[in-house]
């Protein structure tokens, strides 16, 4: 069966899923996936506060969005909708301590944890179950893939389709 990983944000109490990002659970389907945990790790350790030169992603000017056509061919305005979203996403969590905790985790292997490590995943499942989603709450730890699912859609040209283990298609 193999272990299942998830990145998480110990200070801002945040995870991704990777199933909301197209790839699957274990190491080896996270790493080379394409357009999932890689890209959204990346994103959101940037410490970019604003655009500062060529390929740098969106939010003052549209070089990579769908709204760009051949009438904008310098970048065409940016959709307010996303503006927001690339603001709130795009370094989040630079600076931050990060880590890939697995399912199979014990306490001893992040002994600097705030939070026990060795349960730390059980407290993330992707559940409707309302019991999951109280200790969710209680402890305060937010779901932001579908947030970075966004910023990766807008800025390579797709969409992320499907329920639980979505798909990525490019425009």
């Amino acid at each position: 069966m193999g272990q299942y990983w998830k990145v998480v944000n110990l200070d801002k109490r945040e995870f991704v899923l990777p199933h909301k990002l197209g790839v699957g659970l274990k190491l080896g389907e996270q790493v080379g996936s394409g357009h999932g945990t890689p890209d959204a790790l990346f994103i959101l350790v940037a410490a970019m506060r604003d655009r500062r030169g060529g390929g740098d992603f969106d939010w003052d000017s549209n070089y990579y969005g769908p709204e760009r056509t051949s009438q904008y061919p310098m970048g065409a305005p940016v959709v307010d909708e996303y503006n927001g979203i690339a603001k709130s996403v795009i370094g989040r969590w630079a600076g931050d301590r990060i880590t890939v905790v697995g399912d199979y985790s014990e306490d001893g292997d992040l002994p600097s944890s705030p939070v026990p490590f060795g349960s730390l995943y059980g407290m993330l499942l992707e559940d409707d179950d309302e019991d999951i989603k109280k200790i969710k709450k209680k402890d305060r730890w937010t779901d932001i893939s579908d947030l970075v699912a966004k910023v990766i859609e807008h800025e390579v040209g797709g969409k992320f389709e499907g329920d639980g283990w979505k798909t990525f298609k490019r425009k």
